[in-house]
This record gives structure tokens, C-alpha cells and sequence, in this order.
């Protein structure tokens, strides 16, 4: 039988989970493919099985008992869980609902802690059905967090934690965290009588100390209170100086008004000491927006060029990005009434360093609106005559994409 050198087959199944991306091929067939490989031979299965634990992927009570009982409890496999780099949670809550056999009730943080030393990713989605069996929530949960002592990157994604300390212990224990994405997380509502800076009484920490924010919320009320609480939280931290990236989105963007500071409040100000890169992603919601006027007026209300006029080195801004996504059609000249201000305040001898100022715009098609490569070429016009010096400086990118059907 012909045979290949170990070194080359192990080259290819190792390139199985990049090409399953590729060609958006979904985890279930990724899974698939490895465990294919594993029974070829035996000469395949380290390698194989290798990538299979390099990503765990927990969507099932099931596939839980069965990775605590044939792997964490056997003293054969257990050796396997070294392999691990990356761990993804995930309790759908409509699935959960009246459950008495839930994900939700799986200690994995408990259960795994100091047996999984080389994860760097963690992300935990949709733990929100019920706080009283959320592992999260639970008051040693952010203690034992802390002996995942490599994880840098954490995403927590419609979680609910029982208090906003719950949440800042819980990010406070990780030593090694420098990039931090939340959607839509809730807790109880701040009261309303809590202080402009609505930190409960934090005081500045050295953790977290993050240099990527990617943040997601409503403009609900109750929304609204729980990101102007944690910005304000965060921003008394070391993370004040040490965001480099910041990313903001903004869902239902119709009910946000001007003075709201994008719903962030103040505390925005205050990471722009060695800001990057900074990208607003706008969604104005399934009603779309009459004009566009209002977002740039919001926009110069976050008060872009005091934030940079007042950095350190205000040069070391790099990359700025706005998205918009709207369901009605952006295509009107009047509708970018505002624009120019960007012109006046993206000033050359402040933004040295800027290489990018990119506008990106998703839209649902009507039958009269143009295509993807002509909406292109209008928005293409509409900045050269907005933003003429900064057209001059050819640092900007415009890019419109059709939404896909609802």
C-alpha cells in the first residue's frame, strides 16, 4: 500500500478547519471531516484528533457529559485537553426555556478549571434563560476563572449576570485579557440616582487592561444605563490608556438623541489616549432613517476632535470607520447633509499618522436602487464632493453592499 510521509498528511488534515471556513462549510461538517480522518488509520489519528480538540465547540447537554466523562474523568484522554486553544459555549435560551436538562446547569468553568492551561479564546452565548443555573453568576464563578491564566481574547454575548460586579470580577480575574467583545450582556438596572460616572464606587484597577473593545447594545433604557455604567466602570481602569482598537455598535440608532453621546456617555472620552482604530457601526433598525443628516450630527456630538485633540500624541490615530446599515435607501444627495464635518475636523496636522477613512454602507434593495458597483461609484462622488481635502489625500475607502432578504 502506498503511504505518505507523516509530515505531509499531517499538513493536510491540519489545513481541514481553514478550508472548511473557506468555503463556509458549517462546524458540524468541519467536526465531520476530522473524525472521517481519525478512522483512516492509525497513522492519521494524532493529527486528526489534535484538531479536533484544538476548538470545543459546546452546544448540547450531551456533547458536555460526554466531554466530562470520556475525556476530563479518564486519565488516558485527559492529556488531549492540552491541545485545547480556543472554547465556545453556547446555550440557545429558546431551547432552554422550562428545561430541566440544560446547558445552563453545566459547571464548566468549575469543572475545567486548571485542566484546560493553553486556552487563549473563550466565548460564552445566549446564557440568559435563567441566572440561577448560569455558571457565570455564580459568586465563585470569577475566582475560578482566574486559573484560565492564558485566555486573551473573551466574548460574552446575551449573557446575564446577576450584578454589575458579577461582570467586572468576572474580567478583573482573567491576568492575560487584552480583547474583550460583549453583545448585548444585561445585569439588574443601575438606579437611578447613581452618579454621573455610574462606577458604583469602582476605583482605578490595573485589570482589565485591554487593547481591543468590540461592544454591542441597544438604545433601550434599561440598555442604555448598563453600557453608560460599564464604559464609565472601564474607563477607571488600565484599559483608559491602553485601548488601541474600539469598536462600537449601536442597534435601533432611530432612538438614540444627540445628547445621549452615542449612549456611551462621557467616560468615551476618555479611551483616546493611545486609540488606533476606531469603528462606529451604526444600525438604524428595520424602519431605516429619513436622512443621514442626523448621524452626522450625532457623530461630531462624540466630539471626534476634542477626543484626538486631546491624546498624548494625537497623530497616532490611524484608522477611522463608519458603517451604516439601514433598510431604507441611502442614495440621496440629501440624506449626507453633515459629512463635510469630518473634512473640518480630520485636519492633516492632527491626523499625520491616518490611513484610513473608510465608509461603509448596507442597504436593502429597492427596485429603483442601483446595484453594488454603481451605489459604489455614487458614494464614491458624494465623498469627493464632501470631503475634498481628505479625497485629496486618497486615504478614503467606500464600499456599499446589499443587505440579503430579511
Amino acid at each position: 500500500m502506498l503511504t505518505f510521509p507523516r509530515e505531509l498528511t499531517d499538513e493536510i488534515i491540519a489545513w481541514i478547519p481553514i478550508v472548511c471556513d473557506r468555503v463556509k462549510y458549517n462546524e458540524r461538517e468541519t467536526y465531520r471531516t476530522l473524525l472521517s480522518c481519525s478512522l483512516v488509520c492509525s497513522a492519521w489519528l494524532p493529527a486528526s484528533r489534535h484538531q479536533l480538540f484544538l476548538m470545543l465547540h459546546i452546544n448540547t447537554p450531551e456533547r458536555y457529559d460526554l466531554l466530562v466523562s470520556r475525556v476530563l474523568h479518564s486519565e488516558k484522554m485527559r492529556i488531549h485537553l492540552l491541545s485545547v486553544r480556543s472554547v465556545i459555549f453556547v446555550t440557545r435560551v429558546n431551547d432552554t426555556l422550562g428545561s430541566t436538562d440544560s446547558l445552563l446547569r453545566r459547571p464548566f468553568v468549575h469543572e475545567f478549571a486548571g485542566h484546560l492551561p493553553t486556552v487563549t479564546h473563550m466565548a460564552f452565548f445566549d446564557q440568559s434563560a435563567d441566572p440561577s443555573f448560569n455558571f457565570l453568576s455564580h459568586p465563585t464563578s470569577a475566582m475560578v476563572i482566574s486559573r484560565f491564566s492564558l485566555v486573551r481574547s473573551l466574548s460574552i454575548s446575551r449573557c446575564m449576570f446577576p450584578s454589575f460586579r458579577a461582570l467586572c470580577r468576572t474580567l478583573t480575574a482573567l491576568p492575560s485579557l487584552n480583547n474583550l467583545e460583549l453583545n448585548l450582556p444585561s445585569w439588574p438596572e443601575p438606579a437611578a440616582d447613581l452618579s454621573t460616572h455610574l462606577s458604583h464606587g469602582a476605583s482605578t484597577v490595573r485589570r482589565p487592561a485591554l487593547l481591543a473593545l468590540d461592544v454591542i447594545w441597544d438604545t433601550d433604557f434599561p440598555d442604555r444605563r448598563c453600557a453608560q455604567q460599564f464604559m464609565a466602570w472601564l474607563s477607571e481602569t488600565a484599559t483608559s490608556s491602553s485601548l488601541l482598537e474600539l469598536r462600537v455598535r449601536v442597534l435601533n440608532w432611530e432612538h438614540v438623541k444627540i445628547e445621549d453621546m452615542a449612549t456611551f456617555g462621557p467616560s468615551f472620552l476618555r479611551f483616546g489616549q493611545g486609540l488606533r482604530v476606531l469603528d462606529i457601526y451604526f444600525d438604524f433598525g428595520e424602519s431605516g432613517i429619513p436622512e443621514l443628516k442626523p448621524f452626522f450630527c450625532t457623530l461630531t456630538s462624540l466630539k471626534i476632535e476634542t477626543l484626538v485633540c486631546s491624546l498624548p500624541h494625537p497623530t497616532q490615530l490611524m484608522e477611522l470607520i463608519l458603517v451604516v446599515e439601514s433598510d431604507s435607501s441611502p442614495f440621496n444627495l440629501s440624506y449626507f447633509d453633515g459629512l463635510e464635518a469630518l473634512d473640518a475636523t480630520l485636519r492633516p496636522e492632527l491626523f499625520k499618522e491616518l490611513q484610513a477613512m473608510k465608509l461603509h454602507v448596507y442597504y436593502r434593495k429597492e427596485k429603483r436602487d442601483p446595484e453594488e458597483g454603481p451605489a459604489k461609484s455614487i458614494l464614491e462622488a458624494v465623498v469627493k464632493y464632501k470631503l475634498p481635502k481628505l479625497f485629496a489625500r486618497d486615504i478614503i475607502e467606500v464600499s456599499a453592499r446589499v443587505l440579503p432578504p430579511p
